[in-house]
């Protein structure tokens, strides 16, 4: 028990500060509704665990859709499932404070260090803003801990298991996360390394065996699918050049195309790469193969005509990766901390993790250098792939949780920073100082809030789903502020500001915004939804729009007409159209007409299926937007 306790302590620290900031997060919009890689996933899992994949390559790395997908079979149901994953979460994070506790205790010799390093990993904003996702960054972060505990690179090599069991860990890592691949594939040389014997080599063969396992198990299962042996997902050769083309700042992916209104489950990078594809090269059938060959093929002629221009583009991604700044990767991390009352006062953060990690490195090296190269060849080698591609802050996760390690070994001895270097006492404050120099600088515009625009429309759009309409308000209107030209956060305030005035009236300020995000959608939202178009088109009293749209399929039209209706400028075969429709082809729009024409009729059909405030609705719908229009 005295072994356990501190362990138990550490689990059950991160377990509760995780549920903590959970609380909180689950009642808020984006924690009821999935959005973008989260939707994704979930919506993977549901197809894994009812069998309707689409027979295709697989797009994307599938672990943590399989995860998900598991706990549908054994009968959690897809309305819980959102919820599930996030609690999964936590508990995947509490195991990753655990692993990380135990890897510093083992390589430090310090029981110390490592409960100062699991609550590192326990309390650390960035690790608990991750896992309470439902996203494969804190699944892929415990499979990589649990490959080095297993790797016991601590302890003299005897049978190989070890690395068969780290194989296995890193392996499963990869087809979690591919940024892992590179930490499987250099476990062989350090199976070599270290044993330079036959020994090492029955452990290195025993390691690709068992780790090349899975990746041919995939690769079979993408054959049963698509009728195509493939070891990897495919979308790798795109993020390739889109992290390296001529122009880019290599720390997040951003789109170059206009896709605000994607399919549902459609993923925005799959779509722009076949599109870009197409146009770049006129073929209208995008295969697989040669897509991802054109673009490998770019960014190979791009890094051979242009060596200087790349080099200095991964320079500025290596010091994007070092700062400590966490850069945009679907949510902007700075952004979502400040909302959070369990996030925003925690000083923890990258930049004083790098600065006590490398203290503490200079103490492991003091202590096993092998230990210490090890560990460091396995850090550059995750490094040098994530630089390679997108510096994002879900990707340096696992460079993280070595910091956490690192740190607590620094913390927990503080005395062998006088004697760690004896003569040469500058060499440790030395290299702390660049370290803090380089992470909390801010050149080359590394802290970059433009995408706040980004988080704004994302709250937005789950508000709007939940029906928080004044949210929804709020943060388009923010975003309008940050970027006027976003035609989407004006959709936003128009639908919106329809939604709002149901229940209270707009201020006469308030109402201006509406009325101007209208107009710009009708003279330069080319791209907007039919929805918001029909109401801009109703709040302008444009009836030539809307009598376009009421040719549309759908309740569009019906709410079309509804717009006419109320604005007095429908014809009879229209009034006509509206009144013979069901009372469930069209919404709002569609619903106050029909009261606005036959009150005695939707009175009878409000009773049953509507709230009697349909009334005061249209009281204010027609005292504020058509004060001449009679019932």
């Amino acid at each position: 028990m005295t072994v356990l306790r501190p362990w138990l302590l550490v689990l059950l620290a991160a377990l509760a500060y995780g549920l903590a900031h959970l609380s909180w997060y689950g009642s808020t919009p984006l924690g009821q509704v999935p959005v973008l890689d989260e939707r994704e996933n979930l919506e993977l899992a549901g197809q894994i665990a009812d069998g309707s994949l689409p027979h295709e390559p697989l797009y994307r790395a599938m672990g943590y859709p399989l995860l998900l997908a598991g706990l549908r079979l054994v009968g959690v149901s897809a309305e819980s499932l959102p919820l599930v994953a996030l609690l999964l979460g936590v508990v995947l994070h509490a195991l990753s404070a655990v692993l990380a506790g135990q890897l510093a205790r083992r390589w430090f010799g310090d029981g110390r260090a490592g409960l100062l390093a699991g609550a590192l990993v326990a309390f650390n904003p960035v690790l608990v803003h991750y896992a309470t996702q439902r996203l494969d960054a804190t699944l892929g972060l415990v499979l990589f801990l649990a490959g080095l505990a297993s790797l016991g690179l601590d302890q003299s090599p005897s049978r190989p298991w070890p690395e068969i069991a780290a194989s296995i860990c890193w392996a499963l890592a990869a087809l979690t996360r591919p940024q892992f691949l590179v930490v499987w594939l250099i476990l062989p040389a350090i199976c070599l390394w270290r044993q330079r014997t036959r020994a090492g080599l029955i452990a290195a063969l025993g390691a690709i065996v068992a780790g090349g396992t899975f990746f041919a198990a995939q690769g079979r299962w993408q054959q049963s699918l698509s009728g195509e042996f493939r070891l990897l997902p495919w979308q790798g050769a795109y993020n390739l050049w889109g992290a390296n083309q001529p122009g880019t700042h290599g720390r997040y992916y951003f789109q170059t195309l206009d896709l605000s209104h994607p399919g549902e489950s459609d993923n925005p990078a799959k779509l722009e790469s076949i599109t870009l594809y197409r146009k770049d090269t006129g073929r209208t059938e995008a295969g697989i193969d040669e897509m991802n060959s054109y673009w490998r093929q770019r960014f190979v002629t791009q890094i051979t005509q242009h060596p200087v221009a790349w080099l200095g583009l991964l320079a500025r991604k290596t010091y994007a990766l070092l700062n400590d700044w966490e850069q945009y990767n679907n949510k902007t991390y700075a952004f979502h901390k400040a909302r959070s009352p369990w996030l925003r006062w925690n000083p923890l953060g990258w930049g004083l993790l790098l600065v006590l990690g490398v203290a503490g490195a200079w103490r492991l090296h003091a202590q096993t250098p092998f230990l210490t190269r090890s560990v460091g060849l396995i850090a550059l080698t995750y490094a040098a792939g994530v630089v390679l591609f997108y510096v994002s802050a879900r990707f340096r996760l696992p460079l993280a949780a070595l910091l956490c390690i690192s740190a607590g070994g620094a913390l927990a001895r503080p005395e062998f920073w006088r004697d760690l270097v004896p003569g040469h006492p500058l060499w440790l404050a030395g290299s702390m100082l660049a370290a803090g120099l380089v992470a909390f600088s801010f050149f080359d515009g590394v802290r970059d809030a433009r995408p706040f625009v980004q988080d704004h429309l994302l709250v937005a759009r789950a508000a709007q789903t939940v029906g928080e309409d004044t949210e929804v308000w709020e943060h388009a209107r923010a975003a309008l502020v940050l970027d006027p030209r976003r035609r989407d956060a004006d959709e936003f305030v128009v639908t919106s500001g329809l939604n709002r005035q149901l229940t209270s009236e707009l201020s006469k300020a308030e109402l201006t915004v509406w009325h101007e995000s209208a107009r710009r959608l009708l003279t330069d939202g080319g791209t907007a939804g039919p929805v918001a178009r029909v109401i801009a088109a109703t709040v302008e009293r444009d009836a030539a729009t809307l009598r376009t749209l009421s040719h549309d399929n759908g309740i569009t039209a019906f709410d079309a007409l509804g717009g006419l209706a109320l604005m007095h400028a429908i014809n009879d075969e229209e009034a006509a159209r509206l009144r013979a429709a069901p009372w469930t082809a069209g919404s709002t729009l569609f619903l106050l007409a029909r009261q606005a024409i036959a009150p005695a009729d939707f009175s009878a059909w409000a009773r049953t299926h509507q709230s009697p405030a349909w009334d005061r609705a249209l009281a204010i719908v027609r005292r504020r937007l058509f004060p001449d229009s009679t019932p």
